[in-house]
């Protein structure tokens, strides 16, 4: 009924218009008829326009109430007490994965046609209503018409930052994340001051120390802060844009488009509802259950909001962005007990570490003035069919902005990926995607690549495969092809490993030293750190001997083939030192991890 008031109503709009559009011989007479009624005009002109808001309004209304009414039940086991309470709200972190909310009704697929056809029809009476523009574009999303959502957004006709923020949202939804981060940028530059930071704001995401120094910075002072913390959030460097922070914004273009209207909780949207959703998301489905779970008088079922089953913490803790130069693999635990806020990219639906069967083996050697990166891999997952197509990256990303990426893009279980970069620091990374089976695969390590300078030097330690004797590799280049993809070694194990020294004159006499070194720590954290403490700390098992330097100033490589002693399992250091005639001493160190076969 109210779709046919609306249409009546504009007829007399229109038809009141037309009278304005004569031919143009009659129209000094018709504006003079016509100039007493502009007033009229116009008035009608807004109660269309009002019309169509309300209309649009009931619409979404009735259809979140549709889809309340027709929500599955589900009594799961109820926790005995929350893991946290955000206001009315009580989130729990361990739901039962067997929840399966089923196809979606055909009614609500129909009621939601129902209401995107009201709103196209408020959209054309009231093109500037950016509430009705935003949930044509979000409704548009939800039912998977995504191009259809994009085109919407590109004649979008309110505020200039609000349809660029739409034409993220839309972008975000299709995976052109690139062009969202574009959109966004646009819209945040738009704003104004006060909308900016709340959009920008990250205080509902941190946590800890973290938290305390953001809070402690104004606004205008914590775009640094941010933009490191986005850097260091990107799930995948490879996949252009960052979708962490594309989702971010996108959460609050939802957030705008819930106060006043209807949602599926079926109560008042309020700063809790809005927390919940900047840190988690928009739901994945929901639920109704019978019995009330924190209002003992409540009469209404409960609703229950359920987000997908396994979901990643991208943002970084508070160690990891004051010290993502030394950053190791362990430090990125991307499913906490309880996440503080959660995201799952939709190209990936897990992220294999090395704990997963993800080895690597990443190292950096000087040539010139550029570094020589190295990065070796294997994925070993079972659970991917052996013909999967893998896309496979070797990362330097800088905080600057950008990142070098040598890519393969139908790549092996297993290989090996070389770059060139200049002397910098950045997030060392290896990546790997297999879209089809929406997996993904990543190591990352922080390093500062210094500046190369003329005095002597070491490069970093490479495990290689073993080979006969009368074919071993005189250079980098020429072993390549037997670079292990992993540090992992067995007792009795023989390894090749090389070296490269720098800067130091031939004929130099060299004591060289080779260790391996079980610390006293019970972590092995850092291989940095390591490798400082290594001189304190007893060797398990050792190599020394004296040799004269030749080749002259490098890169000169080093090439050295060992057996692993019977060592119990566990992580060591195996570090390479090289002291000069001068005193000093080179030295290079890598963690190595000793298994029974």
């Amino acid at each position: 009924m109210r779709v046919v008031r609306l249409s009546a109503v504009a007829s007399l709009a229109l038809m009141a218009l037309a009278s304005a559009w004569s031919p143009p011989g009659a129209r000094s007479v018709l504006l003079a008829v016509a100039l007493p009624d502009a007033q009229r005009v116009a008035r009608d002109t807004q109660r269309v326009a009002k019309a169509a808001a309300d209309a649009a309004r009931d619409a979404q209304r009735s259809f979140e109430r549709e889809r309340r009414r027709s929500l599955p039940w589900w009594n799961g086991p109820t926790p005995r007490r929350c893991d946290e309470v955000v206001g009315r709200f009580c989130l729990w972190h361990d739901e039962n994965p067997g929840f399966d909310p089923g196809p979606e009704r055909e009614k609500v697929k129909a009621a939601r046609e129902e209401l995107l056809t009201i709103l196209r029809r408020s959209s054309d009476l009231s093109p500037a209503d950016w509430w009705v523009a935003g949930q044509r574009v979000r409704y548009l999303v939800e039912a998977g018409r995504l191009e259809q959502a994009r085109s919407v957004a590109a004649v979008c006709a309110a505020e200039a930052w609000w349809c660029s923020a739409l034409m993220g949202y839309a972008m975000h939804a299709l995976g052109a994340y690139a062009a969202a981060d574009s959109h966004y940028a646009v819209a945040l530059a738009s704003m104004l001051a006060e909308e900016r930071c709340r959009w920008r704001d990250l205080s509902d995401l941190l946590e800890g120390d973290l938290l305390d120094s953001y809070e402690d910075l104004s606004c205008e002072r914590r775009e640094a802060l941010e933009r490191r913390i986005w850097w260091l959030a990107d799930p995948m460097y490879m996949v252009p844009g960052n979708d962490r922070r594309t989702e971010h914004f996108s959460r609050h273009v939802l957030n705008r488009l819930q106060p006043g209207a209807a949602s599926p909780y079926g109560v008042a949207w309020g700063p809790d509802l809005e927390e919940i959703l900047i840190r988690y998301g928009w739901p994945q489905s929901w639920s109704r259950r019978r019995q009330p779970v924190y209002s003992a008088g409540r009469r209404r079922p409960s609703i229950t909001g359920h987000d997908p089953h396994r979901s990643f913490r991208f943002l970084p803790l508070a160690d990891l962005v004051s010290e993502f130069a030394t950053i190791a693999p362990a430090d990125w635990e991307l499913e906490p007990r309880r996440p503080h806020e959660e995201y799952l990219p939709k190209y990936a639906s897990s992220f294999d570490d090395e704990e997963d069967g993800f080895e690597h083996q990443l190292a950096i050697f000087r040539r010139g003035d550029s570094a020589f990166l190295i990065g070796a891999y294997e994925w070993t997952t079972d659970s991917l069919p052996p013909d999967t197509p893998l896309r496979v990256a070797l990362v330097c990303s800088r905080e600057s902005g950008g990142s070098r990426v040598a890519e393969s893009e139908t790549a092996d279980r297993r290989g090996v990926l070389t770059m060139l970069a200049p002397p910098e620091t950045c997030v060392l990374a290896i990546e790997a995607l297999a879209a089809s089976a929406g997996r993904a695969a990543r190591v990352r390590l922080g390093r500062r690549i210094a500046a190369f300078h003329d005095g002597p030097a070491i490069s970093d330690i490479l495990l290689l495969d073993p080979v006969p004797s009368q074919a071993v590799p005189g250079s980098l280049e020429e072993a390549l092809d037997l670079v292990r993809p992993s540090t992992r070694v067995r007792p009795g194990e023989r390894v090749a490993l090389l070296w490269e020294l720098y800067g130091v004159r031939e004929g130099t006499q060299l004591d060289v030293r080779v260790s391996l070194t079980k610390p006293r720590k019970s972590l092995l954290r850092r291989a940095a750190e390591w490798i400082g403490l290594a001189r304190d700390e007893d060797p398990t098992v050792s190599l020394e001997w004296r040799e004269e330097s030749v080749g002259g100033p490098g890169p000169v490589a080093r090439f050295l083939e060992v057996q692993i002693p019977d060592l119990s399992e566990g992580d060591y250091l195996l570090s390479a030192s090289v002291r000069l005639a001068t005193g000093a001493e080179l030295m290079s160190g890598r963690i190595v991890r000793v298994e029974d076969p």
